[in-house]
């Protein structure tokens, strides 16, 4: 070997080692941000929520693209403007009244589990998990910790907010800045593959959107009619968790059924019935409706997916797993099941 091809040969060593230790820098990066990741595919999840109406709008009015998106947002802010002016004292208000009366609500639910011997077990078993601290208040501290970080909480959602009113703006920008870090012969393929990620977000986003405001609705009504405490908050909370499928329900029946047994026993039952109830018709009834039109994931993966999130990153890292699932499996099937493999027929979840 001569000394040019040698020089070429080192030359593209060095290269190669350049590109990898980006490569792992970047990753290193991405680990050590990676809440930071997540807050901006959330903000990518409200951009294509926005987006949804808008090119809704468009279609039929033939408005341009940034009118129909302004016009959205006006809805969007006179909604929220409105519900907060009729709406927002109370349910701020009922929200702060349950966060006040949890010390009681585990003063009571301990005095209650006292009174027989199945509730001594239950209570024992609950104080060796360290859910009860020996009534001092320790395990409300901690149940509560995140009340504390409430700047935080709302920086987050501020810049969730910003960073998807950009991106629902303008997304050319930020996919074509994206497509230059791929080869140019496979630009094309891959700008196909994030327009299908996209297609297959939408559609989840909104048949969860219909789900969580269906749930949201019945759980209200039930808690009313059944007379429980905090009805509106609760509610609330029981259409949020309905975008985190199989775990989210389970989260949002706890707490109703704990102040509904704070109250007596007989209302917790009851509770505990009515989300049992909600949660068949959502399954049986409203989900197969809305899943024809939206994505169709298999439970193992959603399960798969939020258990290997939870423990990467933590609740943040289940509340974005079934999107990162469908957005995963559809660039799984295309680029590796349909290029890769060679297999057509393969569809996206």
């Amino acid at each position: 070997m001569d000394r040019p091809e040698r020089k070429d040969t080192a030359q593209r060593a060095l290269l190669y080692a350049a590109i990898a230790v980006a490569v792992v820098v970047m990753l290193v990066l991405i680990w050590y941000a990676i809440d930071v990741v997540l807050l901006a595919f959330i903000g990518i999840l409200v951009a294509i929520l926005l987006r949804a109406p808008a090119d809704w709008l468009a279609a039929r009015t033939g408005l341009r693209e940034s009118w129909s998106l302004g016009v959205v947002g006006a809805l969007l802010l006179a909604l929220l403007i409105g519900g907060g002016v009729l709406f927002g004292r109370g349910v701020a208000g009922e929200a702060l009244q349950l966060v006040d009366r949890i010390p009681e609500i585990l003063e009571t639910i301990r005095e209650r589990l006292q009174e027989s011997d199945f509730g001594r077990r239950v209570l024992a078993v609950a104080e060796a998990s360290g859910l009860f601290s020996g009534g001092d208040g320790r395990f409300l501290g901690r149940g509560l910790g995140l009340l504390g970080s409430t700047f935080g909480i709302v920086a987050n959602i501020v810049i969730v907010i910003f960073f998807a009113a950009f991106m629902a703006a303008e997304p050319g920008p930020y996919i074509n800045g994206l497509l230059f870090l791929v080869a140019r012969n496979r630009r094309s393929r891959v700008r196909e593959v994030l327009y299908e990620i996209g297609r297959v977000l939408r559609r989840w986003l909104v048949g969860q959107a219909f789900l969580s405001l269906c749930v949201a609705l019945l759980t209200g009504i039930g808690l009313t009619l059944l007379g429980a405490p905090f009805p509106v908050a609760l509610a609330l909370l029981a259409g949020f968790m309905e975008f985190i499928p199989y775990i989210g329900p389970f989260v949002a029946a706890v707490p109703a059924i704990l102040v509904g047994f704070a109250e007596s026993p007989q209302l917790a039952l009851w509770i505990a019935l009515l989300f049992l109830a909600i949660q068949s018709i959502e399954s049986y009834v409203l989900a197969p409706l809305v899943q024809h039109r939206a994505v169709y994931l298999p439970p193992a993966v959603i399960l798969f997916t939020q258990v290997l999130m939870g423990v990467i990153v933590g609740a943040l890292g289940v509340a974005v797993a079934t999107p990162l699932a469908a957005a995963a499996m559809v660039a799984i099937s295309m680029l590796y099941v349909e290029d890769a493999l060679g297999d057509k027929n393969a569809a996206p979840g």
